[in-house]
């Protein structure tokens, strides 16, 4: 068996670890705050990674500062009155930031943005219906069947059958609040 020949030039590191000069460090303080990342990528001739690597690095000492300020009290007040009736990405575009800032600002308070009930833009059915069907079911014990019967006769709404188990699982409007109080 052959032997392999060896890879590289001894003594000469590898095109992928070559270290930041001093020079590329200026021209990145001065292109950061204007470019994106893919941008500085062909300007460079690194890879976005390394380019998020070195910006991070230059963050954490103070030579560069984030593109933009974080969010202040009252645009941290607006996302949390708005997060049961407006998407992420309404909230981001009415605050003129991204949708991943808002995301992760509001998950590290420890708010979601899951919508229950009839406050999700796909709701078919109310709320009124889904506690009807719980209350029919717990507490007068009548099967599915009967309560689509009961319903179809009372309110004049024809069911399917496999609807009535989904709105019995189906979380409220109500419930939004409470799953965000009780702790996981």
């Amino acid at each position: 068996m052959p032997a392999l020949k060896p890879m590289g030039v001894s003594g000469v590191p590898p095109k992928h670890v070559r270290a930041w000069t001093q020079q590329e460090d200026a021209l990145l303080v001065g292109l950061y705050p204007s470019h994106t990342v893919p941008e500085l990528t062909k300007h460079f001739q690194r890879t976005g990674p390394a380019i998020r690597s070195r910006i991070r690095l230059l963050l954490s000492q103070g030579v560069i500062h984030t593109k933009q300020p974080p969010l202040n009290t009252k645009e941290l007040n607006t996302l949390i009155r708005n997060r049961h009736t407006k998407t992420i990405r309404e909230l981001a575009n009415e605050l003129g930031r991204s949708t991943s800032t808002v995301g992760l600002n509001l998950r590290k308070r420890g708010y979601r943005f899951r919508k229950y009930g009839e406050l999700h833009h796909r709701a078919r059915y109310s709320d009124h219906l889904v506690e009807l069907v719980t209350e029919l079911r717990d507490e007068q014990g009548m099967t599915f069947s009967e309560i689509r019967k009961y319903i179809r006769d009372t309110t004049g709404i024809s069911l399917k059958r496999w609807v009535l188990a989904r709105l019995y699982a189906r979380y409220t409007a109500a419930d939004t609040v409470l799953c965000e109080l009780l702790p996981d």
